[in-house]
């Protein structure tokens, strides 16, 4: 049986409730999550982690011309995880948009994760986390291009504007990814 993988993106304290750049309805994601993370875990799957960990220059800034207000920098607060969600030895830390120029939407732009996955003979991939139209999305599509299976887990996803989330779950289920609950997914494992 091949193995299974969960990333979860992005669920840092400035994407939720209170935090520099939050996406909507974030508290009442952490839950459910934290039950899908220890249910995987239990399951034998890979728990990847995700985080924006941008340089304090980084090209997407306001401050520096781009379009963002100032977010996960880099070993500050608002990068963190946000509790009760904590990573493990045994799961994956992915920092992405660590260099000062590139976006760094997806967990697998410049960051060596499909070949770590494909080291551990990881063909499928529930993707989880925040923000369904940018990292979600942008991961989701890059893991699709790198051969891997992905189901996208409609009830553990957060967009930044929730009206966005109906047709980009259109558009990665076009692309090739599935869409399915935490619940569906995980008793598929």
């Amino acid at each position: 049986m091949s193995r299974t993988a969960l990333i979860v993106v992005d669920v840092q304290r400035d994407f939720c409730e209170g935090g520099a750049l939050a996406a909507a309805d974030t508290m009442s994601l952490l839950k459910p999550l934290e039950e899908c993370i220890e249910t995987g875990r239990r399951a034998g799957a890979l728990i990847v982690f995700t985080q924006d960990w941008h340089p304090a220059n980084h090209s997407s800034f306001q401050p520096n011309g781009g379009p963002w207000p100032v977010h996960c920098v880099a070993n500050s607060a608002g990068a963190e995880l946000i509790p009760p969600l904590q990573a493990l030895a045994v799961d994956v830390i992915i920092h992405k948009g660590v260099a000062a120029d590139g976006a760094g939407y997806s967990g697998f732009e410049q960051t060596g994760l499909a070949e770590r996955l494909k080291e551990s003979e990881i063909k499928r991939i529930g993707v989880s986390g925040i923000a369904t139209e940018y990292c979600v999305r942008a991961t989701t599509l890059d893991g699709l291009q790198a051969g891997f299976e992905i189901t996208v887990l409609s009830d553990v996803i957060r967009a930044v504007q929730a009206n966005e989330a109906p047709r980009v779950l259109s558009e990665l289920r076009k692309a090739g990814a599935k869409t399915a609950t935490a619940t569906e997914w995980l008793k598929s494992l």
